[in-house]
């Protein structure tokens, strides 16, 4: 006859045993009566051998830890417990244990697990004929298997798509490390990778030392074949190196190289950095001319980063970078701008203020034969490169007061040197007051009121032309001031018509600026206003540049037309178009060629649509209305969902920069229809030359446990910005395996 007991009807020393039943192979030695409990079918005791024993649907609760078994033993002899039939252990951690048999020691540190199965928190499984802990510090597994996959649906004895097997593997709790001998990497049940020795962080563990996926390159070009191998080491809690080893075959003009790479990072309690470096002795290429050679000459970068909590109002940081010569990044793949930034900062943000500090300084990366940065007609190279120290800038708004009108105020300096090139100390601070009104009709007005007041100091200034280096014909040198006053008055009058599927805004908006033709010197350099795009998020602002040294100067009228739509499911359709007519001032205070230079401005518009998650439609243009040209133009259209989306864009310029003089079509394909598959392929066509600028296709795979990507791409010669480092055709293959890092080659 079964029934069910608890522990609590027990003699005193029964319970005292079963007390000791509650036990996990990582866990500590449990004999707190009061908080152990145990049911069963039937409980009994052996007296001559001095057994306990539990049959029938045993279930032991300690704490938090749970153990099921058919039959559970206590020895007092031995003092060993034993589970037997259907046995399993729910740690706190999340994990299960399942085996047929267990037998473990009263200390619960050493033990033996047959047939031995794991259901890990990460839904990963682990498998093994037996399991033995050893000294409480050590898990041997023998004949293990891994796999984070999950069990087809429609059969679940079918091989997962990945797995590691072993002769045997060993989990060690202090070093924090699993290692497995003899180990076989399998697909679909077939072995495609083995290694005689394999060894990654213990479940759960998020930094340990060791190798992390090596990263494989190739390129057509001087980048040849590479190969990187990082190893990582941790130095505690807050900081880490890794060590990289790269090897080159191939390109040139040194047939193979070596590089070191080394990244240091640390943890403070109020922020961290990063440091990193590398070095290699081998030929290269000069800076100016390729077909001059460097023999055995060292190569290198260094590079810092970091970030610095001050306190709750202030922060500081900087970015810092230099390489020995210009082609040595893109070449070992370790950053490829055409100009390094390096910078120093701090900030702070304190009820309606803010203000930062800047130091910034350039180092360009292009040979002189490469394609230059070219803006206003200068042609940048580090010579002329900007060293800004410091730039500082304070900006305040206040309280709206009753009337709503609020005050603002700006006040900032810049100082600008060259090693080649004009030079200037910069202060400059301007107030404003604004006041928006809406009248009892509902239009609404906004005045707006500012001074500008600049000082400068100057050296080397060209006041003909805007050039950084000028030969000395026009060059001026000394102290100019300037104090520029401006008001603009803006009005819009919105119209409202609520319908069932669309709600429709239409409103006319015009705005007065007024301001004297005065304040842009030849005496004064342009180097923070380098360019100007006119489209129509800059058509109702009162100062329409983005810096101080050029000033909007004149009187004019800005008036445009907006519609604004609001579907019932949520989409947005937009139309906005407008112009911009000086009627005082002088045209050549303006840039040339930028839409505005004229006293009638050129015709700027914006028309886009969204009216389902589908269909995305845009486009914008500039338009001469002197000869009826589109300076630029730009549209999209994106439709489709995540099952198939397919998106086409065209852009043209006839602007007199070469570098978007150009008409160029775009199209693109993209799926995620199959499950855990996304495939997408592009083409970019130029109608100009008649010619294929670019392909790019790939393929993704993804699902809980094993990734796979494959992209090709291919750019013509005159498409790539930089020199033939590149190469035309690139390919990258890169294998995911979830919990073990990722395998991959590409260039």
């Amino acid at each position: 006859m079964s029934y069910r007991r608890s522990i609590s009807s027990l003699p005193a020393a029964a319970a005292l045993a079963f007390a000791l039943l509650a036990v996990t192979l990582p866990g500590p030695s449990l004999a707190d009566e009061d908080r152990t409990h145990l049911v069963a079918d039937e409980v009994g005791y052996d007296e001559e051998f001095g057994l306990f024993v539990a049959r029938g649907n045993v279930e032991m609760q300690r704490d938090d830890k749970i153990v099921m078994s058919d039959v559970l033993t206590y020895n007092e002899r031995t003092k060993t417990l034993t589970a037997s039939g259907n046995v399993a252990i729910l740690l706190p951690s999340g994990d299960t244990i399942f085996g047929s048999y267990a037998d473990i020691t009263e200390d619960m540190n050493d033990g033996l697990i047959r047939d031995f199965r794991a259901l890990l928190a990460d839904q990963s499984r682990l498998a093994a004929s037996s399991a033995q802990r050893i000294n409480g510090t050590t898990l041997s597994l023998t004949n293990a298997v891994y796999t984070p996959c999950l069990p087809c649906r429609e059969d679940p004895s079918r091989q997962p798509i990945w797995q590691v097997r072993a002769d045997s593997a060993v989990q060690d709790d202090i070093a924090q490390t699993v290692t497995y001998d003899n180990a076989r990497l399998e697909m679909f049940g077939l072995p495609v990778f083995w290694t005689p020795y394999f060894q990654h962080p213990a479940p759960g563990v998020k930094r340990a030392s060791g190798l992390l996926e090596p990263r494989y390159s190739f390129s057509s070009g001087d980048a040849g074949y590479q190969v990187a191998v990082p190893y990582f080491i941790t130095l505690g809690t807050d900081k880490d190196i890794t060590l990289t080893p790269i090897l080159r075959v191939g390109g040139g003009p040194d047939p193979a190289a070596g590089v070191g790479l080394v990244e240091y990072r640390q943890r403070f309690r109020d922020g961290g950095i990063k440091l990193e470096g590398s070095g290699t002795m081998e030929d290269r290429e000069g800076d100016d001319d390729r077909d001059i050679d460097k023999n055995n000459e060292f190569r290198g970068h260094v590079a810092a980063d970091g970030l610095f909590e001050i306190n709750r109002d202030w922060r500081w940081g900087g970015n810092l970078k230099a390489a020995t010569d210009k082609s040595y990044l893109r070449q070992y793949h370790l950053g490829s701008p055409s100009w390094i930034e390096n910078q120093l900062w701090a900030e702070g943000f304190f009820g309606r203020s803010y203000f930062e500090a800047r130091a910034l300084g350039f180092q360009s990366t292009k040979r002189k034969r490469d394609r230059p940065f070219r803006a206003r007609g200068n042609v940048y190279d580090d010579e002329n490169a900007p060293i800004v120290l410091p730039a500082m800038r304070y900006a305040f708004v206040s309280e709206p007061d009753s009337y709503g009108s609020y005050l603002g105020l700006e006040v900032g300096t810049a100082n600008i040197m060259r090693q080649d090139g004009r030079e200037y100390f910069r202060l400059s601070a301007k107030p404003s007051w604004t006041l928006p009104y809406t009248s009892s009709i509902g239009d609404i007005y906004e005045l707006h009121l500012s001074l500008q007041s600049d000082l400068y100091v100057v050296n080397g200034v060209d006041t003909e032309s805007d050039l950084v280096d000028p030969n000395g014909a026009n060059e001026f040198n000394g102290t100019v001031g300037r104090v520029f006053p401006q008001a603009s008055l803006k009005w819009r009058y919105p119209f409202v018509r609520p319908g069932e599927s669309i709600t429709q805004v239409f409103q006319p908006i015009a705005q007065l600026v007024m301001s004297p033709d005065i304040g842009n010197s030849g005496k004064i350099p342009n180097e923070d206003t380098a360019d100007f795009s006119w489209d129509t998020t800059r058509l109702f602002e009162p100062d329409r540049f983005s810096g101080n040294d050029r000033v909007d100067n004149g009187s004019r009228v800005n008036y445009g037309l907006q519609w604004l739509g609001y579907f019932e499911g949520g989409g947005t359709a937009e139309v906005t178009i407008g112009q911009s007519l000086r009627f005082l001032g002088d045209s050549t205070s303006n840039f040339n060629d930028s839409g505005i230079e004229d006293d009638l401005s050129n015709l700027i518009g914006r028309l886009a649509a969204t009216p389902t998650d589908w269909l995305h439609a845009s486009y914008e243009f500039e338009l001469d209305v002197d000869d009826g040209n589109m300076e630029w133009q730009t549209g999209t259209v994106a439709l489709g969902d995540r099952n198939l989306r397919g998106v086409v864009s065209y852009t043209s310029s006839n602007k007199e920069d070469p570098w978007n003089d150009d008409e160029q079509i775009y199209a693109g394909l993209s799926s995620e229809y199959f499950t855990n598959w996304e495939f997408k392929i592009g083409a970019a066509y130029s109608l100009e030359d008649d010619d294929i600028i670019s392909l790019q296709s790939g393929i993704e795979y993804q699902d809980e446990c094993f990734g796979a990507t494959l992209a090709v791409s291919y750019v013509t010669d005159d498409a790539r910005e930089d020199d033939d480092l590149s190469g035309d055709f690139t390919a990258l293959v890169q294998f995911r395996f979830t919990n073990l890092g990722s395998i991959g080659a590409g260039g």
